[in-house]
């Protein structure tokens, strides 16, 4: 009886460890009905060799054996079919575990213990266990199991933040939308492919966090400046609140000046200023879909909100700038246009100027005769400029030099002919042709505004219309002065018998401010040259009259004759 109970306690703690086995296996499982991971605790491995040694030490005819595919389990001793029930619980216990491989490789059988002995030896060393801990696992196939024993590795990583307060990289975000096209370089690449470069964060840390400021002393009670959002890039944010200081005044009120069309203090470059600084279409939709409150965003970008609740604001600051560009350019361009129209005037209207010119040309004919330039009936303009050219046979005398100094002794009035010139001369350096490119540009965009402001409302009608409306006819006004001008011009070029097309009015205007300085030149060294002469005449008087008087003997008798 006590044989028998002895192996049926023995059956039931052999049963304990086949049921804690498949119980180990079971919470192995992976939920998902997949592959089950083949990993054995060191722990019941141990267990599991201390357990077979309590066998061995109560049964010592049995023997056992560590096998690759069923773990430990006992070499039966008696024959087939004669199996105890204790044999019977080994072989069901390893039945069990034959559906896991076994991470243990085959170990040799322990030796049996010597006689007299009641206590088991130490287990075996088994292989790993003073090893270090096991690798992570690896990454299962199903991206749903979240299970650690299977190990799957597609989680997305954790977002690197900084430790330290980094410096701000300004730069102008992509809507998630036109990241996830199909052509897009974002959507191409993936964030988690692995050709990606992860950036060194450490060093992220060290070059680009803000530096620590040094304590300052408190000088007394200051209040806490909240950190202010912007939506706006840096550069264009300075430039803009360095704009919006200069007024003085609030936000409120240079957006009503916007809205009523007040230009005391919205001149021309002001206007040029604002508009260059405009809102673009980003910075619209940013500030349209904030939904901090106003107080918290920068000056800016405070005046960009109040800016787009101007109805239109865009095409009023447009109609303002136009109208004042106009009139400054009207400033300008006019007094230019009457110049070079006074100044064709005054060379079809000269009486001097063709007398001078047939004196000029009875010299060269005179100069030329049987030369085949000579016998000319005219010439063209510019041979004014080559009287200079042709030298005398005194010295410093040119032919403009003798022709003014016959013109003084006989033809006094034509002295006067760089007076005539005048006006000619304050016009030269005065481009026709780019001066009537700059009005027919802003004739251009007063008509364009016109159009716009014609389509817009009422409102913006009565404001601005009457102002454009009049910069257009003041603009037309000066049109009508450039074709007077067109006329003058050809009247010139049959005048001068030049060629309509190729009249270039800047060319003539020049040439005649050239010889007006050449004749005023020429004059000032026909007089120093007279007053040169008269002193020289007065020297040798002086000289003549004195070694008169010294033949006379005025001077008194030498000292030689007085010794005689």
């Amino acid at each position: 009886m006590a044989e028998q109970q002895g192996e049926k306690s023995n059956q039931n703690r052999k049963m304990g460890v086949g049921q804690a086995t498949e119980n180990l296996l079971s919470s192995m499982q992976c939920p998902n009905r997949h592959k089950a991971v083949s990993r054995r605790s060191v722990q019941k491995v141990n267990k599991c060799i201390q357990v077979d040694m309590d066998l061995e030490e109560e049964n010592p005819s049995a023997d056992l054996s560590l096998s690759p595919t069923t773990g430990l389990s006992r070499k039966p001793q008696q024959p087939p079919g004669n199996t105890s029930p204790s044999q019977q619980g080994v072989s069901s216990s390893s039945q069990g575990q034959s559906a896991m491989p076994a991470l243990l490789p085959l170990m040799p059988a322990p030796p049996p213990l010597p006689p007299g002995c009641k206590m088991p030896p130490p287990p075996l060393p088994m292989p790993g266990i003073n090893t270090p801990s096991l690798p992570p696992p690896q990454p299962g196939s199903n991206p749903k199991c979240s299970h650690l024993i299977c190990g799957y590795g597609g989680q997305p990583r954790p977002k690197k933040t900084p430790t330290l307060r980094m410096k701000v990289f300004h730069w102008q975000k992509l809507p998630s939308d036109v990241v996830r096209q199909s052509r897009s370089m974002w959507a191409v690449m993936p964030s988690s492919s692995k050709e990606l470069v992860e950036p060194d964060y450490t060093s992220l840390e060290l070059l680009f966090s803000v530096p620590p400021t040094a304590p300052k002393e408190k000088t007394g009670p200051k209040m806490k400046k909240t950190k202010e959002i912007t939506f706006i890039g840096p550069r264009k944010s300075f430039l803009l609140s360095i704009f919006l200081k200069q007024f003085k005044c609030s936000n409120e009120e240079i957006a009503d000046m916007i809205q009523k069309g007040d230009k005391s203090k919205l001149d021309a470059e002001i206007l040029k200023q604002l508009f260059k600084l405009l809102p673009e279409d980003h910075e619209i939709k940013d500030l349209k879909s904030c939904k901090e409150e106003k107080s918290k965003l920068a000056n800016a970008d405070q005046f960009y909100l109040r800016l787009l609740e101007v109805p239109s604001y865009q095409l009023r600051i447009e109609c303002m700038l136009i109208c004042e560009e106009t009139k400054f350019l009207l400033d300008c361009l006019w007094p230019k246009a009457e110049a070079i129209r006074t100044a064709c005037e005054t060379l079809l209207t000269s009486h001097r100027l063709p007398v001078f010119c047939q004196l000029i040309l009875k010299v060269g004919n005179f100069l030329n005769y049987g030369h085949h330039t000579g016998d000319a009936g005219g010439f063209k303009i510019s041979t004014l400029l080559r009287l200079t050219e042709t030298k005398a046979n005194q010295r410093h005398i040119t032919l403009l030099h003798h022709i003014l100094e016959e013109v003084e002794k006989n033809h006094t009035d034509l002295l006067q002919l760089p007076r005539d010139l005048d006006f000619v001369s304050k016009a030269a350096g005065i481009h026709f042709d780019v001066i009537q490119a700059e009005a027919g540009a802003n004739l251009k965009k007063l008509l364009e505004i016109e159009k716009r402001l014609f389509l817009s409302t009422e409102d913006l009608k009565i404001q601005h219309a009457k102002s454009v409306q009049g910069s257009l006819d003041a603009s037309k006004d000066l049109q009508k002065e450039f074709a007077t001008i067109e006329k003058k011009k050809e009247e010139l070029a049959d005048y001068l018998c030049e060629d309509r097309k190729k009249l270039s009015l800047e060319d003539v205007f020049s040439t005649m401010k050239t010889f007006r300085e050449l004749f005023l030149k020429a004059l000032q060294e026909n007089q120093e040259r007279k007053e040169q002469a008269a002193k020289s005449e007065k020297r040798k008087k002086h000289l003549k009259v004195e070694d008169v008087k010294r033949l006379k003997g005025e001077y008194g008798k030498s000292s030689t004759f007085n010794k005689k």
